[in-house]
């Protein structure tokens, strides 16, 4: 499976995935804006799931759901067999993230796996994830070496965890793909 790894801020909101070849065990890594400039949603796992979700999410954004909305209509859908583990049999993540309309940053990570997890940045407060425990230790050493409080420091020990990562964790590749909202004024 593919690497993610998200910082979120007030003011910013940082993802970076490996998008190494994870076509040879039929899984992929995608990030698909689904709000421009607003919203986005990336995934890891089963290639054919991971799309049918990023298509609900496209979907469920042009009639007016809210991005918490989206990330439970996705997540149930996990729950109710249309993406469980024992139906496609690997493990299907994915972080949406984004902006309220009314300006407030969140990130929800919904897996076929476990329950939903949501979480909304307060004012100065730096709030991170990495997929999978050994990566989130990863990500937590680097973000201690080169901080979170900017846009260029959480790039960069975002970056820095990948590279690490990848000697250490199977099937992870140092390649990045990065993806940056910032919030409106």
């Amino acid at each position: 499976m593919g690497l993610i790894s998200i910082v979120a801020r007030e003011d910013f909101i940082s993802i970076v995935t490996d998008i190494g070849n994870h076509q040879l065990m039929g899984d992929s890594v995608s990030i698909k804006e689904i709000i421009p400039d607003t919203a986005f949603i990336a995934f890891t796992g089963d290639e054919e799931y991971a799309d049918m979700a990023a298509a609900a999410a496209d979907t469920l954004v042009k009639q007016g759901f809210t991005l918490i909305e989206i990330a439970e209509s996705i997540q149930s859908s996990f729950n109710n067999g249309s993406f469980t583990f024992q139906e496609c049999e690997r493990t299907i993540e994915a972080v949406l993230a984004g902006y309220s309309q009314f300006g407030e940053a969140q990130y929800h990570i919904i897996s076929n796996t476990k329950p939903m997890e949501s979480y909304y940045p307060g004012q100065g407060e730096s709030l991170y994830y990495a997929n999978g425990h050994e990566p989130m230790l990863f990500l937590e050493r680097s973000l201690m070496m080169h901080g979170m409080g900017t846009i260029s420091q959480a790039k960069a020990a975002q970056t820095y965890f990948l590279h690490e990562a990848s000697e250490y964790i199977p099937n992870v590749n140092k390649q990045a793909s990065t993806f940056l909202l910032k919030k409106a004024n």
